[in-house]
Formats: structure tokens, sequence, C-alpha cells
């Protein structure tokens, strides 16, 4: 299936689209590099503006105690709440099953290729998988970001008590979608049901990472 798979656009070939994929992980850590210290450089001038000396003891300790610095970080920090954790959530479910196919793919191929020729030669599959379950990758990095919504709108308390429902329902609804176009091959459904129950614990995971926060913040 996967070498009969023509090339899309005249693009996905040659190792392309499986550098991409790969590329795509890396990307992605420079950007939580980056975004960490951006993030950091926001709330120091944001606090920095509330805390600048006036030479008026008096005027300064009134601005502050009015601007509330302990608050304005706590407003900072639930704003990004959600994208912290629907971000990263959506990129880690779109791109982690192909990732682990190819790692399955270099177990059985690796011994005797190169890395080249690995690339080159799982491009089929990723092209298969764009044209079978594409949609199917949309379907859960969506989820994804509806999870974290739910995560955001928990209180501390609903999330130590349990992680809100929407893992498992994900999984069952990327199934069913996997069904159309490629479910009279059986092959698609059993795959994407195999492949994102792997990745299940990763919900609670970022659930567990915000209850952490919450907790360091709330002292």
């Amino acid at each position: 299936m996967a070498a009969a798979a023509p090339p899309l656009l005249g693009v996905l070939d040659d190792g392309a689209a499986t550098i991409a994929l790969l590329a795509a992980w890396a990307t992605s850590a420079l950007a939580g590099l980056a975004g960490r210290e951006l993030a950091d450089g926001r709330l120091r001038r944001a606090l920095s503006r509330e805390i600048q000396r006036s030479g008026d003891v008096h005027a300064d300790r009134a601005r502050i105690e009015a601007a509330a610095p302990e608050a304005r970080v706590r407003g900072m920090i639930d704003a990004e709440e959600r994208r912290s954790v629907a971000l990263p959530l959506a990129g880690f479910v779109a791109l982690a099953p192909l990732t682990l196919h190819f790692v399955i793919y270099c177990c059985f191929e690796g011994w005797y290729a190169t890395l080249s020729g690995l690339t080159e030669d799982f491009d089929g599959w990723v092209r298969a998988a764009l044209v079978l379950v594409g949609h199917v990758h949309a379907l859960i990095a969506y989820l994804a970001f509806r999870y974290a919504r739910a995560i955001h709108a928990a209180s501390t308390y609903e999330l130590a008590a349990g992680a809100p429902k929407g893992a498992a329902r994900a999984l069952g609804y990327a199934t069913l979608a996997s069904l159309l176009p490629g479910g009279i091959l059986l092959l698609p459904p059993l795959l994407v049901l195999a492949t994102g129950a792997a990745f299940l614990p990763v919900f609670a995971l970022a659930r567990g990472r915000i209850l952490a926060e919450r907790r360091l913040i709330e002292g």
C-alpha cells in the first residue's frame, strides 16, 4: 500500500515527507525553548513597569500595592494556560503516530538501509497515511484543543480528583473517522486504534503538568 501511494503534488517524495516529519519535532523543541525565554522576558517587562522607582518612596509603595503584582502574574498565567496545553498536545498527537511508525520501520529495515534510503522508502507510508487518515490527524488535533479547554475550565480540586473526560472519547472518534475512506481495508482503523491507545497517557500527563503548576502557584 505504501509503495503504491503516488507522490502528492510532486513534493512529498524522495524522503521529503519523512524529513519534514522529523524536522517538525526539532522545530517544536526550538519553539518551546524560544517560547520559554519570551514568556520570561514578557513577565519581567510587565512587572518592571510597576516597580520602577520614582524617587518618592510613598508613591512607589502605593503604586505597587495598587498594581497587585501577584494578581497580575496569576492573571497572565491563567490567560496562557489553555494555549500552553493545547498547542503542544495537539502537535504531539498529530506527529507522534507517524513518528512511532517510522521508529518501528527503522527497527525492521534499519539494519541494512541508509538513512536516506529509510526516509525515501517511508515516504510512501506517509503519503498513504495522508490520503487514508489525514483527516483523522486533523480531528485528533482538534479534540486535543477541546481537552485543553476542559482542563483549563476545571478547578484545581477537580483536576486533583481526576482528568476531564475526553482522552478515550478522542480515540473513539479518531477510530470511527478512519473508517472513511479506509474502513474497507480494515488496516487503517486497526492502526489508528492501536497507535492512539499507545498515546492516551499523554492526555493524563498534560492534566498532571497543569495540576502541578497550579499547586506551585497557589502555594
